[in-house]
């Protein structure tokens, strides 16, 4: 008997585990698609704007969220403006709640 529930406490582990892998990594294509559709490559690819390639390791998801919805919370917290010399700010983005959501997933996963 006891065999029996530790395979099922397994089994429902790996598969709270799957669904949790797969929600994350949805998200964050979700992420990347309405990074590009908002036009953000066209400052942080082309080098109007920071590299964003290891920015998931400096920030965590509430701040992205933060700092997509209204960069001034940032600035004021960080207390500086722009956060990098030699930047412009970063103005602030016209996108709805859960393309923010989605784009803080993406940049968390930028490492």
């Amino acid at each position: 008997m006891k065999l029996k529930s530790w395979r099922g406490l397994v089994l429902a582990l790996c598969l709270v585990a799957s669904v949790a892998i797969w929600y994350r990594s949805h998200r964050i294509s979700q992420g990347q698609e309405a990074f590009e559709r908002l036009g953000c490559p066209s400052c942080h690819i082309a080098g109007g704007a920071p590299s964003l390639a290891h920015v998931g390791v400096k920030y965590n998801r509430p701040t992205f969220v933060d700092w997509v919805s209204d960069p001034e919370i940032i600035y004021a917290r960080l207390g500086r403006k722009p956060l990098n010399p030699g930047y412009q700010p970063m103005p602030r983005m016209e996108a709805s709640h859960r393309d923010i959501e989605a784009i803080s997933y993406f940049l968390s996963a930028l490492r």
